[in-house]
């Protein structure tokens, strides 16, 4: 988590999406090291988003750094389409691990870019196949190779700015609208 928080650069007042964020474990998280950060945690299944999840997560990490968390995380239930989130509002964009998931990636691609502000980034940390057809461990959903996700992403209107390699094949994409 911490080659994460080093590279998101978050600062202090900003917003942030977290497409896929399911009970905002990493979110927390990062909340717990800067303060003043508002997230949309943003999941098409409300079992996994919901304020009872985030609540305890929150509860969790502030008796773990033994300090009060004074982020603030609002969840959000969207669609296989769309992250229903409001457009033009966000400074960074998230997907953590859930980026080989998505049924329709290039929608919910172009979805980031209409939900970021102007200046704002998109950041994709995802595991990568090392061969094509590769399965995720986890949820056994085919795994992009870096080509194929730099294409996608660049032809819904983004440019890459820097990739972070966090090693065991992850690595972190911080795009930038073109």
């Amino acid at each position: 988590m911490e080659k994460s928080l080093k590279t998101y650069q978050f600062k202090s007042g900003e917003t942030i999406a977290s497409i896929g964020a399911s009970g905002g474990v990493w979110e927390i998280y990062f909340a717990s090291q800067v303060d003043n950060l508002t997230f949309y945690l943003q999941d098409i299944d409300a079992d996994l988003c919901n304020e009872q999840e985030i609540n305890e997560g929150i509860l969790f990490y502030e008796k773990m750094m033994k300090k009060p968390i004074n982020g603030k995380f609002i969840s959000v239930i969207g669609t296989e389409h769309s992250s229903l989130l409001p457009k033009n509002t966000f400074d960074k964009v998230l997907i953590i691990n859930s980026f080989h998931e998505f049924l329709f990636p290039h929608e919910m691609i172009k979805d980031g870019y209409e939900i970021l502000k102007s200046e704002g980034l998109l950041f994709i940390e995802e595991q990568l196949a090392t061969y094509s057809g590769e399965i995720h461990e986890g949820c056994l959903k085919p795994l992009f190779l870096e080509s194929a996700l730099i294409e996608l992403v660049e032809k819904c209107g983004f440019v890459l700015n820097e990739t972070v390699d966090k090693g065991n094949n992850v690595k972190i994409f911080c795009f930038r609208k073109r």
